[in-house]
């Protein structure tokens, strides 16, 4: 697995539009035999790069609550329906 290769998949994961990102990155786990949740972490960490456990989508920091571990679409949505 080399540093290129997790670069790349960090950009194809964040500019999914089709909902391809959770098979890619299953994908990508297993082919390099990596655990996936090892594999998000160094995506997390290293690459800009954070699964939502709502969504499942990829986003940036800029898009991710880390408080509440969902993309800010997410966390607006739950946001919404606790109002009611």
């Amino acid at each position: 697995m080399q540093k290129e290769e997790l670069i790349e998949l960090a950009r194809e994961l964040k500019a999914d539009e089709e909902d391809k990102a959770i098979t890619l990155f299953e994908e990508f786990a297993k082919d390099n035999n990596i655990n996936e949740e090892e594999l998000e972490q160094i995506l997390s960490k290293e690459y800009d790069c954070f699964r939502c456990e709502s969504c499942h989508k990829f986003y940036c920091y800029d898009e991710y609550s880390f408080f509440d571990e969902v993309c800010i679409y997410c966390n607006d949505a739950h946001g919404d329906e606790e109002e009611y």
